[in-house]
């Protein structure tokens, strides 16, 4: 998730610019002792690991992991860090291939092995390394005065493929890099500007230094603590001269901003090596050696620090690492409050507790937007970049939670909306198996069974960051809230088990007992009924329980932050299946954000929703009109005629239980203004088969939309259906949905949508059957779409239904009213009746009803019983 740039809000950046100038105002003095890692924490770090059954393991596989750098002479440490020389890119090529197979592969599928294969990348499919040159050594040969490279310097006559050494052999110079990429006409791979990111910077720099503090922390090894500051202290001495945005490249093109790598891979490496400074402080200051070996290489490459004392080494990695990214916002920004977070972070290494009241008001003064969203942000990306930003946040507070245990509960006080946050993505979280897919975020109709703001990493192997058990018990403590404790029991597979995963508690027994009790009095899941984020213009209607739980969602907004243009979509979760889903994150692997196929995942057709005119719904959003959630029926009206630039544009969602096991929706979308309007439904993966249409071949949509083969019936009777088989999958038998038109005067479709996925098992993309229902007339055009969705397994439980007539004082209605009756199966009979906007009474006169009945208000639902 994290390798996928977006659009930072410029508002938010100038406040974090403006927030983190006002704390560095008057530089504070050189960092007096650990933050987070004081000698007492690492000494109960240490305990614990005697106590824990799996400690010794634990040691002995994070010694084991640090063991590549320990054996690595000082010298050869401090030559890993190279300088901003040669051009990185985020990618080989985003939409490329190989050059020996011409096997596709994009964006981040070339293989890197920084430690057994050092400066090479490989094809996954040829297996075949590139660069063919032997760029160690020309890299060697253009270190300058500085140990840095110099491409002025480098012998040129190393510039050739080692496979093939003749000059006359035409595979001489094939796969040869120089830095700056291979190239064949117009292609371009820049095998080594990826290498030093993902190879040199990754896994050799940032990996090394946080391996071999987190050695220290667990082992007490001075070596260990030694060996990850000698690579601070080098990092330090370029860190500042990085600048993405000017020397690097994604997708092809200048222009992200960024230190080593782009801002939002640098904003979480700036603070791992922040941490990383903080827990090996305490070694560091005793270490003689080190400052004896940075003096002789300052000297011996002319640096300007001259390293003679621990003070100066401290200078060089907190003004040149710390407080370089501090006064650098636009190269740490990025998705809110991730660049907010590494700057308490970095505030808190270099002064904490003393300078607790300074990053305690920073802190409040970014959660107030960080949670002004129903407890978050706002941005889109329900499963994915609204749970990342929450996600870095559990961590933050996580980290000053295990250090002071009033941390949490004073901040809830003075942030009363964080009550909210974590618990948001409880409330969304639908059949224990899924997300709403808003905005950019999951595959195509693919499930997320996990929690999804928080990362809950067991002790299974060495790790220091904050455990989100024990943080999630600490939020229970401090709120009360039952459903912190179920979510934590949960993610760790419904046992105690292992719990909390942390060396930082003093008493783990006591907390699994807490958990015991809280999980024998409230149940194993949280209780959720319909929720509405209102904030979030969010609404999900719920009913069923256990497999045949199910949930119907609207979004009501569209655009903003990692938005999509899909005002008005609908889902369904039903059957455990995603049956009404969204194509999930848009297909960069083609090129990036600006190509057709991003439009096409961004555009309103390819969601289900109605388009006016062909064109995508505006930015913006839509407000609920009407909210009932009752015991047999539950609805959601929102309404957003800006976001169609329309005078009407509403939909009326409601969720019908008809028993325990057995639902239908019902599904009405009211749309006034422009000339054409067309509802797209986009099912499943599945097998698409109509009933009661004559199609026939037809033009295609247009307006960018990547749709086949279209197919049309122009005067259809009503009402039709379309099923869906749905084979194979999911935890009950249901083998297929249904949907069944009751739209008027309107033209019914078929096509095929390409679905490319970008996340998900099918990389090379797959055409899937969408209908369209669609309206065509004069200016100022009136519609009513009414359709009802069933997802059953053998027998529908509709068993008919019709459309009726509306009527005012006798008279047809011409302005949009609705009555409906269906026939259920077991004999009962449901009526509807939806009033237009200013029809506050209307008659609605249904077949087989027994004669007309009036209604007053804007909407009723009438169920009678039958005669069995």
């Amino acid at each position: 998730m994290s390798h996928l740039p977006t659009n930072f809000p410029l508002g938010l950046l100038i406040v974090g610019c403006a927030i983190a100038a006002s704390l560095d105002a008057a530089e504070p003095a050189l960092k007096q002792h650990s933050a987070f890692y004081p000698p007492a924490r690492l000494e109960q770090i240490r305990l614990n690991l005697e106590r824990h059954p799996d400690g010794p393991r634990l040691r002995r596989e994070a010694l084991a992991d640090a063991d590549y750098w320990l054996k690595l002479s000082d010298d050869e440490a401090w030559g890993l860090m190279f300088g901003p020389s040669i051009s990185r890119s985020w990618m080989v090529w985003s939409n490329g291939q190989c050059p020996a197979c011409t096997n596709s592969v994009t964006m981040y599928n070339w293989q890197i092995d920084a430690r057994k294969h050092p400066w090479k990348v490989r094809c996954p499919h040829c297996r075949e390394f590139f660069p063919k040159n032997d760029f160690a050594a020309f890299y060697r040969s253009g270190l300058n005065a500085e140990g840095l490279f110099d491409p002025k310097q480098a012998d040129r006559t190393l510039l050739f493929n080692s496979e093939h050494p003749d000059p006359a052999d035409p595979l001489h110079l094939f796969g040869v890099d120089d830095g700056e990429g291979y190239g064949q006409g117009e292609k371009r791979w820049r095998f080594i500007g990826a290498y030093l990111v993902y190879g040199q910077f990754k896994q050799l720099i940032r990996d090394g230094v946080r391996k071999l503090a987190l050695a220290y922390v667990y082992s007490g090894d001075p070596a260990c603590a030694h060996k990850a500051g000698l690579l601070l202290d080098r990092v330090a001495d370029v860190y500042p001269t990085f600048d993405y945005g000017r020397q690097a490249y994604v997708y092809e093109r200048r222009g992200p901003n960024g230190y080593v790598s782009v801002w939002h891979d640098a904003c979480e490496e700036t603070r791992e090596l922040v941490l990383a400074y903080d827990q090996v402080f305490e070694a560091l200051r005793q270490d003689t050696n080190l400052v004896r070996f940075l003096a002789d290489k300052a000297k011996a490459h002319h640096l300007a620090n001259p390293k003679a004392t621990v003070a100066q080494v401290q200078k060089n990695i907190e003004d040149r690492i710390l407080r370089d990214a501090l006064n650098s916002p636009g190269k740490m920004h990025s998705n809110f409050p991730r660049m907010e977070i590494a700057h308490t972070v970095i505030q808190s290494v270099l002064g904490w507790p003393e300078n607790r009241p300074t990053v305690e008001k920073y802190l409040d003064g970014y959660l107030k937007g960080a949670t002004a969203v129903d407890g978050v942000t706002g941005e889109k990306g329900l499963s994915g970049y609204s749970s990342y930003t929450i996600s870095g946040l559990a961590g933050l507070l996580g980290e000053f939670s295990r250090a002071d245990p009033d941390f949490l509960p004073n901040l809830l006080k003075r942030n009363p909306a964080v009550r909210q946050t974590w618990r948001f993505h409880i409330d969304t979280h639908c059949l224990d198996t899924f997300y709403p897919t808003s905005g950019d975020c999951g595959g195509f109709g693919l499930p997320m069974p996990g929690y999804v703001s928080a990362s809950f990493a067991r002790l299974d192997h060495p790790r220091l960051e904050p455990s989100m058990f024990a943080f999630f018990w600490q939020l229970y403590q401090a709120t009360g809230d039952p459903a912190y404790v179920q979510i934590l029991h949960r993610e760790n597979g419904d046992t105690l088990t292992g719990l909390p995963h942390d060396l930082f508690v003093s008493d783990p027994e006591e907390m699994r007992s807490g958990v015991a009790r809280v999980i024998r009095a409230h149940g194993l899941r949280p209780q959720l009924g319909s929720v509405h984020k209102a904030n979030w213009h969010l609404g999900i209607l719920r009913s069923g329980t256990g497999q045949r739980a199910r949930a119907l969602w609207l979004d009501y907004d569209a655009g903003g932050n990692h938005g999509h243009l899909d005002a008005m979509t609908l889902g369904l979760f039903a059957g455990n299946r995603d049956c009404l889903p969204d194509f999930g994150y848009p297909p960069v692997q083609h090129g990036g954000w600006n190509t057709p196929q991003v439009a096409w995942y961004l555009s309103s057709p390819a969601h289900n929703t109605v388009t006016v005119d062909k064109q995508s719904s505006a930015p913006g959003a839509g407000q609920c009109t009407l909210w009932a959630d009752g015991r047999q029926w539950h609805l959601i009206r929102a309404a957003a005629p800006a976001l169609a630039r329309v005078q009407q544009f509403e939909r009326t969602a409601i969720l019908v239980d008809i028993s325990p096991a057995e639902f239908y929706v019902l599904d009405v979308f009211r749309i006034k203004g422009g000339r054409d309007h067309a509802k797209f439904i986009h099912g499943p993966r599945a097998e698409l088969q109509t009933r009661n249409l004559n199609l026939r071949a037809s033009e295609p949509y247009g307006a960018g939309a990547l749709l086949r083969d279209f197919r049309r019936d122009e005067q259809p009777a009503s009402p039709w259906q379309a099923d869906w088989k749905l084979n194979g999958g999911g935890g009950t038998n249901a083998a297929t949905m249904r949907y069944t038109d009751y739209s008027t005067e309107a033209q019914a479709g078929v096509a095929e949508a390409s679905i490319m996925p970008y996340i998900g098992p099918d990389p090379n993309g797959f055409w899937n059957p969408v209908l369209m229902v669609q309206r065509q007339g004069s200016n100022s055009l009136e519609s009513v779409f009414c359709g009802t969705f069933e997802v059953f397994d053998k027998v529908a439980p509709l068993a008919r239904g019709w459309r009726g007539q509306a009527r005012h004082a006798g008279q047809p209605c011409a302005a949009g009213c609705l009555a409906l009756q269906l026939d259920l199966r077991d004999g009962r009979t449901d009526w509807f009746f939806a009033a237009a906007p200013g029809h506050a009474q209307l008659e609605a006169a249904v077949e087989g009803a027994g004669g007309v009945s009036t209604f007053r208000g804007e909407f009723g639902w009438l169920r009678l019983r039958g005669s069995r």
